[in-house]
């Protein structure tokens, strides 16, 4: 600790000096700014910042998928299980096993066949060159999808939490389909080429499509499937045991993702479908939309789907006693690499039309955000994400691998100096062979943060999270102020008085970032006594 004599520092602001009999204490440094400088004096030891990163508390992760959230190997364990196969030259399980394939029950024994296996259904061994493996990611979704079946929903979601409370969280949303492919197609044929895209016809073909006695069956199998699948998954983390997993600690909520390589009709009926489904469903929180944001249908719909989809918040806004549900979009995860020329205007607007027309709440991504000239250009549109609160979702080690985005090149610095909310998120954890942890080391050391900004991020992805209920701050994304109910309460007591405790208890985001201040409190007291 650098100590100052007290002439020294009068002297530095112009003022008469004291006495040596009347000394000025120096300033106490706060134990936030003692851990800081521990995580600086640690830089040049790779392993011991990992150490210290991965002891550090981490809120949430507001941007995984399901599908490729999942550890390579207990995808290849489970199809073992399940009498899956592998064909050798495509590496595409299939169940039952498809013609000239082989048991996944070998790579058991034979494991050159493992490692086939498992460079096939991930990126490990895959730096590059770019194009080869942002081509390699997308494909590995269809080679293992015979082994991540329905009947394996609960050992997912119990591989993914168990992963995510042993990394010091405790919230993660998880994106998937729920059966959204069950209402897209039900909608298109409800369409013909001379409708009109507008607000009066899709709430037309909306109110159609959720009359269709099989769009509401498929609602009503999709909630119980998740309820199974919730319950199952406590089941296997051992959740009322006196062992419970470190998973049993980590809150889940769902969103509903739309597959946007499909056409304008059929993505908003999987929109539409999400919305009801999310009116059954408790844990269902949100919207977004997944797939390559390079797709053909993607880039041909895509401010179609914004408008639309804007159109369908609204209307869940405005009509009473209907659930609130959030939305989130991936956007602006474009490089100049993926489009053709006729497209390379495409990363001039994504993010803009995703806040402005469909009201995204948060972005995924948003790499591109600097090559945003639409409207008033790039730096007014950060400040309307300031404004608005509309927060970033970083995906670092995904961006790195798949868009060649790293360093100076990518726009967290950009996010941070404009005071956009950003928190880091795994995108694709099993198939980018990463974790949470990960992407706090990608954080330190590639982006140069250092801990109070870390912090910041870990309370910025409870924050913007969209678990129910009040915020424990008193203002938005200022962590200086609790609200007035648990204003007397500091998170390293172990009591709580009566009014924080309602609070708490009527407000489940209040309650997670309660929580993460319990373990940040507790984390520091253990760095700097």
């Amino acid at each position: 600790m650098l100590k100052f004599s007290s002439f020294a520092i009068v002297a530095a602001l112009g003022l008469s000096a004291c006495s040596e009999e009347d000394p000025v204490p120096p300033v106490e440094k706060s134990r936030e700014e003692r851990v800081n400088e521990h995580m600086e004096s640690l830089r040049s030891d790779a392993t011991a910042l990992g150490t210290f990163l991965f002891e550090m508390p981490k809120g949430g992760d507001l941007h995984s998928h399901t599908s490729g959230a999942i550890t390579t190997e207990k995808l290849i364990a489970w199809g073992a299980e399940d009498g899956a196969c592998v064909n050798t030259t495509t590496f595409v399980a299939s169940n039952p096993c498809a013609a000239g394939s082989v048991p996944l029950s070998q790579t058991e024994s034979d494991l050159a066949l493992r490692d086939a296996v498992l460079s096939a259904w991930s990126m490990e061994d895959h730096p590059g060159p770019l194009l080869t493996a942002h081509q390699h990611f997308f494909d590995a979704f269809g080679k293992y999808g015979a082994v991540q079946n329905d009947s394996r929903n609960d050992d997912s979601y119990a591989d993914i939490l168990s992963r995510a409370g042993r990394h010091h969280q405790v919230y993660v949303e998880l994106m998937q389909g729920f059966g959204a492919g069950r209402g897209g197609s039900l909608a298109t044929p409800l369409f013909t080429s001379t409708d009109t895209w507008d607000k009066a016809t899709l709430l037309a073909k909306r109110q159609q499509l959720i009359a269709l006695p099989d769009f509401q069956n498929a609602l009503t199998a999709q909630s119980t499937s998740i309820a199974n699948t919730l319950k199952g998954t406590r089941t296997l983390l051992g959740c009322d045991t006196a062992q419970p997993d470190p998973g049993c600690g980590v809150e889940v909520r769902l969103i509903v993702s739309a597959n946007r390589t499909a056409d304008r009709t059929n993505v908003f009926g999987q929109w539409v479908y999400a919305y009801e489904l999310a009116q059954k469903v408790p844990e269902i929180v949100g919207v977004n939309l997944v797939s390559p944001e390079e797709n053909a249908n993607s880039l041909a719909f895509y401010q179609d789907e914004m408008f639309a989809l804007g159109t369908l918040d609204d209307f869940n806004d405005q009509e009473v006693g209907r659930k609130l549900v959030h939305v989130s979009l991936h956007a602006g995860e474009l490089i100049p690499a993926v489009l053709t020329a006729q497209d390379q205007q495409h990363m001039t607007f994504h993010i803009r039309e995703a806040v402005e027309k469909a009201h995204a709440e948060r972005i995924g991504h948003g790499a591109d955000v600097l090559a945003e000239t639409s409207g008033d250009g790039a730096a007014d549109l950060l400040r309307d994400m300031h404004d608005a609160g509309v927060m970033v979702e970083i995906c670092l080690t995904s961006n790195r691998v798949l868009l060649g985005m790293s360093g100076e090149a990518h726009p967290l610095a950009a996010y941070l100096k404009n005071n956009v909310p950003v928190a880091l998120s795994t995108d694709d954890s099993g198939i980018l062979r990463g974790d949470i942890t990960q992407e706090y080391v990608a954080a330190a050391t590639d982006q140069k943060l250092e801990y109070k900004t870390l912090k910041q991020m870990a309370r910025a992805s409870l924050e913007h999270a969209f678990a129910e209920g009040d915020s424990l701050w008193a203002a938005r994304d200022d962590f200086s102020k609790t609200v007035d109910a648990c204003a007397s309460d500091k998170p390293e007591q172990t009591a709580v008085s009566a009014g924080c405790n309602s609070f708490l208890a009527a407000n489940t985001r209040a309650m997670l970032q309660w929580k993460l201040e319990m373990q940040l409190a507790t984390f520091e007291r253990v760095i700097a006594p």
